[in-house]
């Protein structure tokens, strides 16, 4: 059985459990295999949640739409929290009790079952539905059916927008977990005409990754 994970609902708390769980990722992203483009990526919604929440505080801000600004970013940003802990955390025989418990990560009683890591890869295909992003869609290297191997949790992708290809996937700082729910990535207006350099591979729900797929490319529009 794998490990669960809550995190506070009411906005108040769930201010205080960010103000605890970010800094863990920082000070032990190393230690825990947290990617550096992962906390790059939540740094800035730190600082934009932090906006919000000092805007409800000040006399001078505070009031309705104050409130519902932070409101409707508060789910965003969890998302993003939720997703760091399910990939590289959850699971990860690394993390030390006193974090587990800070990041309100609950062990379940009796034998947990380990899952392996992914043996296959991603063919991925890039469809173009709105102007700056890129959607992908992906069937296995194996099966060659959109059906992901036992225990895969996410499809996740590096990549870099250049003229040039990159010397491998260390230069990609770029990157996105694919899933139901999130299956594309945007871009800036001064990329188009330019190309995103990318390569996926798949992560299961212990955090354990697959092989990465062949570099592919799409030019972005």
């Amino acid at each position: 059985m794998d490990n669960t994970l809550s995190i506070p609902d009411l906005a108040s708390d769930f201010d205080l459990y960010q103000k605890n769980a970010v800094p863990i990722f920082i000070a032990k992203a190393t230690t825990y295999g947290i990617l550096p483009a992962a906390i790059t990526n939540l740094a800035l919604m730190t600082v934009k949640w932090n906006g919000y929440v000092s805007a409800c505080e000040l006399d001078s801000t505070k009031g309705t739409g104050a409130t519902e600004n932070r409101n409707l970013y508060q789910p965003i940003y969890a998302a993003a929290i939720r997703s760091i802990i399910e990939l590289y955390l959850l699971n990860n025989i690394n993390v030390l009790p006193a974090d587990a418990l800070t990041l309100n990560i609950h062990t379940p009683t009796g034998k947990k079952a380990s899952v392996s890591a992914p043996t296959s890869t991603v063919r991925v295909v890039v469809s173009y539905k709105e102007a700056l992003a890129m959607y992908f869609s992906y069937v296995d290297s194996v099966t060659g059916k959109r059906a992901r191997p036992k225990g895969v949790a996410f499809v996740q992708i590096v990549y870099t927008v250049d003229v040039v290809p990159p010397a491998s996937v260390d230069a990609c700082m770029g990157n996105v977990f694919i899933n139901r729910a999130n299956n594309k990535i945007t871009f800036a207006s001064g990329d188009v005409g330019k190309k995103a350099y990318c390569f996926g591979r798949y992560v299961n729900s212990n955090g354990k990754f697959g092989p990465w797929c062949a570099m592919f490319s799409a030019t972005i529009i």
